[in-house]
């Protein structure tokens, strides 16, 4: 090898082979690009090298002393080049508000002086420096205000110290990350202890990490580990708290104190303004206090909701007591809230707008599911008006075939659910209109029994005119041949008026579904009573004018025979009534008549008209 390589090997421009001998640290090749000719001569290494000299930092001698023949100087210029004009990096806003400032040499001076050379740069701006710690030459803390930042970030060698070094101050966005020792939790209950008022059960939690006692720490609370340790020491010493101030805080996540509200069960005023709170769904977590005062001022999310009524509105849906938001008292809440608690009544099988329609109806639904689950349901042509109208549903429970659950096929074919059948001429044809048309809708039904014994029943009219009703219970398919039976649900709307000496229904809805396995399981375990006797009824009776029929007969038949009545009852009924209403016997015998000689039907009748003033004087003239 000649001398002259072994030369150029040795003295590379700006390499010291020192450089990476003296620490642990891997080294690290980089494959070069292919050189040309415009690339020839030039020393890559060096203007790397001369990038790093730049930054705010000076390590010292890398590149080693001059040596003779060497062209470029120990920041990796070219000799006689004019310095390189260097740009000052700009400091951006971070998103949390906190920025860590290093002053490279600062801590070979004392630090009340180093601290209040500082102050006196920055004035009138605030200086409060956070974490305060030295290590080696090097000092570090933490400030949390941008302006303050900014400012420290501009003074980068515009200090000049006594010795006539110009202080090194970097700045960037950032903070530490905080573990929570025993000593930092006793320095916070210190300090929590020196703010809090126990007269007024209040807390004042502003700015504490500036708190002179945890000075030397970092003990911010929009950490979600220090504002936990802080719920955790309010809940451990001081669960009866009713105010609690966290302003100025920096906090901008509040999600995670969801599993810690009830640490703050007896909290009513809270001050969360100027902190960094975005969006009103932070809020969700705090759900379940029972605040009256809520203090949100400076918060980012006022701005987004401009509307005064809208930002109102929204508080009060989390929290319904509100009396006072952001400083202006709100007027009071439309609430239920009662002075005492009170007990719901139980729950009741059955519901009768009117006591006395409790026989009718408890009487003509026993009569009608008789004949429903007899095996000749051709009777039940005289339940029906002759221009009755019937219509059927039919859905899965939670809208979805369940794999486990019976078909319902039989029922799908007739299904008129409305939210299905959209085409208005279907719907019609799906209606069966006429006591015959439904009877035999009726009688192609699967066979079935009825538990009679669970109906729950809702009377929700009665009149002179009508009734309406809704009955739901279970019955059992009775299949020929099979031995399982399916248990269904199912729901009757039910009109019913006045027909002769009973009632007939002129309108029907009803509802199947499959019984869910609660329903399954009451229905096998209540006894089934033995098929009754089948009343059988004769053709309907004309309907008569608004004529309200017998309810103080128990077990009266309301699809009813007809019987002949003799003339001496008949008598006995004209001298009955007539007593009773003071009614000459002639408009007594015409009461009777228009009732079909029904005495309590007419004797109702004529109460409900003479209250009316519709019976004429001369039928009180004997």
């Amino acid at each position: 090898m000649s001398k002259k390589f072994q030369n150029q090997q040795h003295w590379k421009p700006g390499y010291n082979e020192h450089d990476f001998r003296s620490t642990n640290e891997r080294r690290v090749t980089f494959k070069t690009k292919k050189s040309n000719n415009k690339d020839k001569g030039k020393d890559w290494g060096a203007s790397i090298r001369a990038h790093l000299y730049d930054e705010d930092i000076d390590m010292g001698n890398i590149a080693g002393p001059s040596r003779p023949g060497n062209k470029y100087n120990k920041k990796g210029h070219r000799s006689g080049s004019p310095a390189p004009k260097t740009m000052k990096r700009k400091l951006w806003e971070g998103p949390s508000g906190w920025y860590r400032v290093t002053l490279p040499y600062g801590n070979k001076y004392d630090k009340q002086f180093l601290q209040q050379t500082l102050l006196e740069k920055i004035k009138p701006l605030p200086f409060w420096p956070i974490a305060w710690k030295g290590a080696g030459n090097i000092v570090t803390f933490f400030v949390d205000e941008f302006k303050v930042a900014e400012k420290l970030h501009s003074l980068h060698y515009a200090i000049q110290m006594p010795d006539g070094f110009k202080l090194i101050i970097k700045v960037i966005y950032g903070s530490p990350n905080v573990n929570i020792d025993q000593e930092l939790k006793d320095k916070m209950k210190l300090a929590m202890a020196n703010r809090y008022n126990a007269a007024n059960k209040a807390l004042d939690l502003t700015k504490f990490h500036t708190d002179p006692i945890l000075q030397d720490g970092f003990c911010a609370l929009y950490k979600p580990i220090i504002l936990i340790a802080v719920i955790e020491i309010i809940g451990e010493n001081i669960p009866d708290l009713e105010a609690l101030c966290l302003n100025d805080n920096r906090i901008q996540i509040l999600t995670f104190l969801k599993k810690y509200v009830e640490k703050l069960k007896n909290v009513r005023i809270l001050h969360l303004a100027h902190n960094k709170i975005r969006d009103m769904s932070m809020l969700d977590s705090l759900i379940g206090m029972p605040l009256v005062e809520l203090l949100l001022d400076g918060n980012p999310l006022c701005d987004r909701l401009k509307d005064k009524a809208l930002y109102t509105s929204e508080i009060r849906n989390r929290f319904p007591k509100i009396m006072k938001l952001d400083g202006i008292d709100l007027p009071p809440p439309i609430s239920f809230d009662l002075a005492e608690e009170h007990t719901l009544p139980p729950s009741s099988q059955t519901f009768l707008c009117n006591s006395e329609g409790g026989t009718i109806v408890r009487q003509f639904l026993e009569q009608y599911f008789q004949l429903l689950d007899s095996d000749n349901r051709q009777l039940l042509v005289q339940a029906y008006h002759e221009n009755a109208v019937f219509s059927l549903t039919m859905a899965y429970p939670y809208g979805t075939k369940d794999k486990a659950s019976n078909w319902l096929n039989w029922y799908s074919t007739d299904n008129r659910n409305l939210l299905r059948v959209t085409d208005s001429d279907r719907r019609f044809k799906l209606l069966k209109k006429g006591h015959v048309s439904i009877v035999s809708f009726l009688k192609d039904m699967p066979m079935t029994s009825h538990d009679i014994m669970n109906f729950k029943v809702d009377l929700t009219v009665f009149t002179s005119l009508m009734l309406s009703l809704t009955v739901s219970g279970m019955f059992k398919e009775i299949k020929s041949g099979h031995k399982h039976s399916p248990i269904r649900s199912f729901s009757r709307t039910l009109i019913i008026i006045p027909a002769g000496t009973g009632y007939c229904i002129c309108n029907e809805e009803l509802h199947i579904t499959n019984a869910t396995e609660d329903q399954i399981k009451t229905f096998k375990s209540t006894p089934m009573p033995p098929p009754p006797a089948v009343i059988v009824t004769p053709p309907q009776v004309s309907i008569p004018n608004a004529l309200v029929p017998n309810t103080s007969v128990p077990n009266a038949p309301l699809i009813p025979e007809f019987n002949g009545i003799d003339d001496l009852t008949k008598q006995r009924m004209v001298e009955a009534l007539s007593a009773q209403s003071g009614m000459n016997s002639e408009w007594s015998t015409k009461c009777l008549q228009e009732t079909e000689w029904n005495f309590d039907r007419a004797t109702m009748v004529f109460n409900e008209l003479h209250k009316q003033g519709g019976i004429p004087a001369e039928a009180f003239v004997k």
